[in-house]
């Protein structure tokens, strides 16, 4: 079949209005065979294809019902992975997150071994424990003690826990207490609110009075998993934003009052009971 050479239409040697090209054909139901003409461009060669000869051009071939169908599943799952995706990115991760922060407290309830431990201290800056105390997982007492510190306690520390130095002018030393943390502490995962601040405080206390940095074997914090439950999203710094804990300020009842936290979590049937609203069923 001669392949005849077309100029642009609209000039001289324009191709007649019979022939089209390829998306053309698309569009009558037809796929492309051979061509009959073609119009050379800079960039490509733009080919002519004939409805009329079946040598140039045939019907495409007709998708089966099965295959419709298949083709409108596989497009509607697209639809909906799409829409999904979009909607976790926006809110639906703040609704799995709670989810995950309740199915992590009841586990804890099932087990026994971690304890909450809590500090106060002389300040903010280069602070010392002035009080720790230490809980087991069914709430009771393995440690709860003043210290007294090498420093002043600061007048803005008192002002929060109520600790002054008189408080502590006869109570015992950190190398003293030492040991009792390191025994309440051992082969047990550490539950903390706030977990950075107490860690960096008992390592400097350590380091202060020269004893070995206590080897946690686990530390897990707290203030953490309560802001994922609560799901206050900040987009901006792209976290949960802090809960307070609420507690008395003290080291035994903020001990308890994260023990409480824990228990909260843990009952909060709407969470993880009723299934997450899908808004893309």
């Amino acid at each position: 079949m001669e392949i005849k050479t077309y100029k642009w239409w609209g000039e001289a040697d324009e191709p007649p209005p019979h022939l089209k090209t390829k998306k053309q054909l698309a569009e009558m139901g037809l796929k492309p065979v051979k061509a009959v003409g073609i119009i050379p461009t800079r960039k490509y060669d733009l080919l002519l294809y004939d409805p009329a000869n079946p040598e140039s051009c045939k019907p495409k071939r007709q998708p089966t019902q099965k295959q419709l169908e298949a083709l409108e599943i596989s497009r509607a799952k697209a639809r909906y992975k799409s829409a999904y995706d979009e909607w976790y990115k926006e809110v639906g991760f703040i609704e799995k997150d709670r989810v995950k922060a309740v199915k992590w407290a009841r586990k804890q309830l099932t087990l026994n071994d971690w304890v909450v431990l809590d500090t106060e201290t002389t300040g903010f800056n280069e602070a010392e424990i002035v009080e720790i105390a230490i809980v087991d997982a069914r709430g009771q007492s393995l440690l709860n003690t003043l210290i007294k510190p090498t420093i002043p306690i600061s007048t803005e520390a008192t002002q929060v826990h109520g600790i002054t130095d008189e408080m502590v002018a006869q109570a015992p030393t950190f190398p003293e207490i030492y040991p009792y943390i390191v025994a309440a502490l051992t082969d047990k995962r550490v539950f903390i609110y706030n977990s950075n601040f107490d860690i960096k405080v008992l390592n400097y206390c350590c380091n202060l009075h020269g004893l070995p940095i206590i080897n946690l074997r686990y530390s897990e914090c707290i203030m953490e998993w309560v802001a994922q439950w609560v799901g206050n999203w900040s987009y901006y710094y792209k976290n949960y934003k802090w809960q307070p804990l609420n507690g008395e300020h003290r080291a035994l009842g903020d001990c308890l009052a994260v023990l409480k936290k824990i228990k909260k979590m843990a009952a909060d049937s709407d969470k993880i009971d009723c299934p997450i609203i899908n808004p893309f069923p």
